[in-house]
């Protein structure tokens, strides 16, 4: 696998796992797709991906100076990775709720808008993305920076275009049951990257 693949693949997996587990900006494309269509839900989902790729630019760019004190800490990728799997340990055991609350008509401006400002008041994604720092640093070279940052917006987007669409299909038949269990497969992605990050740390 060439190097600019295996770059995107990463930022990609990053930012969908941690896109994937259900909370409020989840909760916020649910309720508009559910309410108000696709496209909105599409919006919405684009708002909280751009704040991904705000957090990721300063997970990759800020980490490259620091990247050889990162790595020479042995504890601090350990610590980062043991964050994550806390939180994927969380994201298991909490139970979505479907929203059903009548959502008000609103532009796909708005959405998208809405959504960014849901994502920056969300203080679990600065907290995220810095404990995957390590992961993404972990590529080493700073001309693959780039192809992470925008893995890391491509996989979270892509995320919400899957999360929107397929609510939209199946908008009839979504049960708290069927969120539960998109939400355990999130968690699970969740801790892959935690456990990969402290493997990685552990074997130096």
């Amino acid at each position: 696998m060439s190097a600019v693949i295996s770059s995107l693949l990463l930022g990609a997996g990053v930012g969908l796992s941690i896109a994937a587990p259900i909370g409020p900006s989840s909760l916020l494309c649910i309720e508009r797709t559910l309410t108000t269509g696709i496209a909105r839900g599409i919006a919405t989902g684009c708002g909280v991906a751009t704040v991904h790729l705000f957090y990721g630019t300063l997970a990759v760019a800020g980490g490259i100076g620091l990247a050889q004190r990162w790595l020479c800490m042995e504890l601090v990728p350990i610590t980062s990775g043991l964050v994550l799997l806390l939180f994927a340990i969380r994201v298991l055991r909490r139970s979505a709720i479907k929203a059903v609350a009548p959502a008000a008509p609103c532009s796909l401006l708005s959405s998208y808008c809405g959504a960014v400002g849901l994502g920056f008041l969300n203080p679990a994604t600065p907290l995220l993305f810095a404990a995957a720092a390590p992961l993404l640093l972990g590529r080493g070279a700073v001309a693959s920076a780039p192809l992470l940052i925008a893995g890391v917006f491509v996989g979270s987007l892509g995320w919400w275009c899957v999360l929107s669409g397929g609510i939209s299909l199946l908008r009839d038949r979504v049960t708290a049951r069927i969120l539960g269990l998109m939400n355990r497969v999130a968690g699970l992605a969740l801790a892959g990257v935690a456990v990969t990050i402290i493997v990685r740390s552990w074997s130096g």
